[in-house]
């Protein structure tokens, strides 16, 4: 429920031990590099003078960016290519995977295993090419398999070139009724439903303006095979043998490369594995520095990380420096922590709906759990039903348990069991009120009631609001926004002013007089419009407005007036919590009252069900939604910039 701490690691060693470093950081996933030279010109990447240090110190002058010039990418197609054959002919298996680190060995191994899986795998496309154009052979001869004449003799004439054509139906006609401007002998051989084969005779020296003729009638030529002899009836049964010769090779070849596949599985995986690792590693190397000896890496690093950092590092026998600091030992600001979320798994999932708004920054706290309670009471509050809330549940453990979505599936499942909760304290179920008694209140029988416990929920959450608002300010010692700003505590104490004059006057018990009360509203007033000079002369500094008083005053005059209308709109936006309350029952009365005007049971029962259908999806999507507008624009604007970065370390993850 806070934001892990992070720490800048800047780490120098031999660059005979870069490769292997780089690889065991991705595979423990642990780091996210930033630029080293960066590091290296601020005052943060400082090693201790010492006899160890002493060759490091020395060669710091000859530093340059770290050139990755591995290049591989035919190697990647050919993995790929050999991952699809795996998923046509293969088999998966788990297995336990071994990776090669060495570059050179890794090349070596994939250019063997791709030659042998090349080799068969060309002689299985040659045989189905083969395949494929004796079936075309075939077809061609069945169109012939009337005609008495040798092959031969068709085939081989001197000064006629024989073609065979298809042609749609209707263009035969017009081919037939332009006979005699056709320089051809044309006789039909094969006659189907849609179309006619025929058989044309052409002398070679008017070959070119025939096919012109031909191509404009939509006439597709037919391979006829000119290396066979006898009649084309004998031809087609000898080509028939072929094509199951054929496909009898095909078979077996194709059972070999599925054989190879499966045999050399493990192989390729650990190939495929080894080359993802590569790239990652290759991430890594793009950010760092490095002279002829030595390299010079930077990163960030949870603290929670750090254990199984100072593990790996072992492995290295102390060959590689580490310095280590905090953000805030580090003089270099300009490379921002980066932020990543620590909650427990009750409030995991609404980390996502905090990263649609923004991404906490480093030094801000997390707003998940605020979130999480706040939206799964809101949400509740307004879809309270037992049934409608167990579907919602159900829905989300299937979409969390089958479909692997997590963070939906879990927001689902939470909020659907608050909706169970208020259902039972409602007294609704399914939208029926007459099924189970209320514990708390019956929302259409009590109107008044739930729309102001709405607004009095929705002041309870701003002043929480406000207080987490002030906390983040002045953890950033941002002492304008969180002691003078209209989130701050300045702000803070008008708004409570405002609750407590009107709980006053609602009670008719004046706590101050009129005066004292006026007094008290224009004082914080000012705070807010002298936030900015106010907190210079705090802090010390001589310049007490940065742009000027003159657009100082007139912008934050705006400031003011802005800070007295969304106080108001803000408290009253609540509102809307108890009016889909409300809603949610009156919906399900007016599929009710539909269904008693129908005579007829199933029908009645079918308009019920397709009620709550369109309750759970529609309204269900509405008060999704407006709960997260609440928490955004309510809510967030009172403690919330989102202006961070997340922690996105590198890190390999196999096939």
């Amino acid at each position: 429920m806070s934001i892990e701490k992070m720490h800048m690691v800047n780490l120098v060693g031999s660059i005979k031990d870069f490769d292997k470093l780089t690889k065991m950081l991705a595979l423990e996933g642990c780091m996210q590099p930033v630029s080293a030279l960066q590091e290296i010109n601020s005052s943060d990447f400082v090693l201790k003078t010492s006899t160890d240090n002493m060759e490091a110190l020395m060669d710091v002058s000859y530093i340059r960016p770290y050139l990755y010039d591995k290049e591989y990418n035919i190697s990647l197609k050919h993995i790929e290519k050999l991952e699809k054959a795996q998923k046509t002919f293969g088999r998966n298996l788990e297995y336990a995977y071994e990776i090669i680190f060495d570059f050179d060995t890794m090349e070596k191994k994939l250019g063997s295993v791709y030659g042998e899986y090349e080799v068969l795998n060309t002689k299985l496309e040659n045989l189905k090419e083969k395949e494929q154009y004796l079936k075309n052979t075939y077809e061609a001869l069945e169109f012939l398999k009337n005609v008495s004449l040798p092959m031969e003799d068709i085939t081989t004439m001197k000064n006629f070139q024989m073609g065979l054509y298809k042609v749609p139906e209707q263009n035969m006609l017009k081919i037939k009724a332009n006979y005699e401007n056709i320089p051809s002998v044309i006789k039909s051989v094969y006659k189907e439903k849609d179309f006619v084969i025929f058989i044309a005779f052409t002398p070679i020296l008017l070959v070119v303006e025939t096919e012109r003729i031909f191509k404009s009638a939509n006439c597709e030529k037919i391979l006829v095979p000119d290396h066979y002899t006898g009649v084309p009836k004998d031809v087609s049964l000898t080509v028939r043998a072929e094509i199951n010769e054929a496909k009898q090779s095909t078979v077996e070849v194709q059972k070999q490369l599925n054989d190879f596949l499966n045999e050399n599985y493990k192989t390729i995986k650990n190939i495929q594995n080894s080359y993802e690792l590569e790239q990652k590693s290759g991430e890594i190397k793009k950010s760092a520095a490095c002279t002829n000896e030595f390299f010079y890496l930077s990163g960030w690093i949870p603290k929670n990380f750090m254990g199984n950092f100072n593990k790996l590092l072992s492995g290295f026998d102390d060959r590689i420096l580490t310095i280590k600091k905090e953000p805030n030992e580090r003089t270099n600001k300009e490379i921002t922590p980066p932020t990543m979320l620590k909650n427990n798994k009750l409030f995991k999932p609404f980390e996502s709906m905090v990263g649609m708004y923004g991404v906490p920054s480093y030094d801000e706290m997390d707003p998940t759990m605020f979130l999480a309670i706040t939206y799964t009471l809101m949400f509740g509050a307004m879809f309270g039903d037992v049934g409608q809330g167990l579907v919602l549940f159900l829905g989300g453990f299937l979409l969390k348990n089958k479909l692997g979505r997590n963070n939906l599936g879990g927001v689902f499942e939470r909020i659907g069991i608050s909706s169970i909760v208020f259902g039972f304290l409602y007294g609704s179920v399914f939208g029926s009120e007459t099924v189970i008694p209320a514990l708390l209140i019956r929302p259409m029988d009590h109107i008044n009631d739930i729309l102001i416990a709405a607004i009095i929920f929705g002041c309870g959450f701003l002043i929480l609001g406000f207080i987490l608002g002030i906390t983040n300010s002045l953890r950033r010692k941002d002492l304008e926004r969180g002691l003078f700003g209209k989130e701050g505590l300045a702000g803070f104490l008008f708004y409570i002013g405002v609750l407590t004059l009107i709980v006053s006057l609602v009670y008719k018990k004046p706590l101050l007089p009129t005066t004292i009360w006026i007094i008290y509203f224009i004082f914080f007033l000012l705070l807010i419009l002298l936030k900015q000079p106010l907190a210079n002369i705090i802090l010390g500094k001589k310049i007490l407005f940065e742009a000027g008083a003159k657009d100082y005053f007139i912008e934050s005059s705006f400031e003011v007036v802005e800070t007295l209308l969304s106080m108001f709109s803000n408290t009253l936006s609540f509102i809307r919590v108890g009016a889909f309350a409300l809603n949610h029952v009156g919906l399900f009365v007016a599929f009710s009252a539909m269904a008693s005007m129908t005579k007829n049971g199933f029908a009645s029962v079918l308009i019920l069900i397709l009620g709550n259908v369109v309750i759970i999806c529609l309204e269900g999507l509405i008060v999704f939604i407006q709960g997260l507008r609440l928490e955004y624009y309510e809510l967030f604007s009172k403690y919330y910039e989102g202006g961070g970065v997340s922690f996105e370390p590198v890190k390999v993850e196999f096939k």
